[in-house]
């Protein structure tokens, strides 16, 4: 134990030393850009790792033997720093808040917290048993700094996002993806916190295309639309874990975190018989703690590579420039972020997969990630 804190206490250091910063790549809300880091050549590896995938990779991804994955590509310096909220990755220098709320509690349609009522009472047995067994103070000497993931900033000739890339090899050893394996193959996701309406439009689209689709579920949308999870999983879609209370899990201690998780794991295994496997982080807002407690839950934390303003319910973009900024973002290993709750996703759904397809993407599914 001793030996692994002091491991992880001199790659800070050595870290912070060679990039000049301790990072808040992407969305971060906080005014402290314009700082830079620098990356470690293609050739270095992170302790622990072998040259020839990244940290934590389960062999399916992140291969850079050959110098593929792009991280042979980053420049010699990279802003730490993502321009505040660009979630558009630059492509329509739209200014967008860091996090995203759209499937915040906050922003229910009947003004109710996105947690239980019973939220505070005592956790099932499987949580409390998932959550004694992890190593809670050496989670607890890792970094507690919150960070704010938004893929803007520079993006390479693939048209990658290096924030993507650069978090992909810093965080890899945590089984965090913000972008997924250099192939023509992208990704579907949607976060869906709560109901508006329009999910079962989404999934008609979506069989009619053939595409598999990664559902983030609160307990709140869980709760109060059982059919639609079990129409997800019947349709062979994939359900991920969106947290049970959606609250910021840079806020938490990593025995709260690991609960609220663990809590709406139960949750959908009792209640639908499906086990999740994939997390992602309320608002992307995450410390390295976290991404430690989400690991060791059994869970992989899947980001996204590329999300646009598209939760505000009464101020929905226009449908043909919001079709373009996605297929604009087109690029190797994209995992999409969407919000299901916006009629702009429901209009342009069809045209852009399609639009994709015709680029030379296939649509992957994200049940192999």
């Amino acid at each position: 134990m001793k030996m692994k804190r002091t491991t992880a206490l001199v790659l800070a250091a050595v870290l912070a030393l060679a990039m000049g910063m301790t990072g808040c790549t992407g969305g971060c809300s906080t005014g402290n850009s314009g700082m830079s880091s620098s990356l470690p050549s293609a050739s270095s590896s992170l302790p622990g790792s072998s040259s020839s995938s990244l940290p934590g990779s389960d062999g399916n991804s992140n291969s850079v033997s050959d110098g593929n994955n792009g991280i042979s590509d980053l420049p010699s310096s990279l802003p730490d720093m993502i321009p505040d909220g660009d979630l558009d990755g630059d492509l329509d220098g739209d200014n967008l808040p860091g996090n995203l709320p759209g499937d915040d509690e906050s922003s229910l349609p009947d003004g109710s917290s996105g947690s239980d009522p019973s939220s505070n009472s005592d956790t099932s047995s499987s949580s409390v048993a998932a959550a004694m067994g992890t190593d809670f103070g050496e989670i607890g000497a890792l970094s507690a700094k919150s960070l704010d993931w938004g893929p803007g900033g520079p993006r390479d000739e693939k048209n990658r996002s290096q924030g993507a890339l650069l978090y992909n090899q810093r965080y890899g050893k945590y089984d965090a993806l913000f972008l997924a394996e250099d192939k023509p193959v992208v990704y579907m996701t949607f976060d869906e916190g709560y109901e508006n309406g329009l999910t079962p439009a989404f999934l008609e689209i979506l069989k009619e295309k053939g595409v598999t689709g990664l559902f983030f579920v609160t307990y709140d949308f869980a709760n109060r639309q059982p059919e639609l999870v079990r129409q997800i999983i019947a349709e062979g879609h994939v359900l991920g874990n969106h947290s049970w209370s959606h609250k910021n899990y840079s806020t938490l201690t990593p025995k709260e975190a690991a609960e609220d998780l663990m809590k709406l794991h139960d949750y959908i295994k009792e209640t639908f018989g499906y086990e999740m496997k994939y997390f992602r982080f309320p608002s992307g807002n995450f410390n390295e703690q976290t991404l430690a407690v989400v690991q060791s839950m059994g869970y992989k934390s899947v980001f996204w590579s590329y999300a646009y303003k598209d939760w505000l319910t009464d101020e929905q973009p226009e449908a043909a420039s919001s079709e373009e900024k996605l297929v604009k973002a087109v690029c190797p290993g994209n995992i999409y972020l969407l919000h299901a709750v916006s009629s702009t996703n429901a209009q342009i759904m069809g045209s852009f997969i399609d639009r994709v397809r015709d680029a030379g993407y296939q649509w992957g599914d994200p049940g192999e990630l």
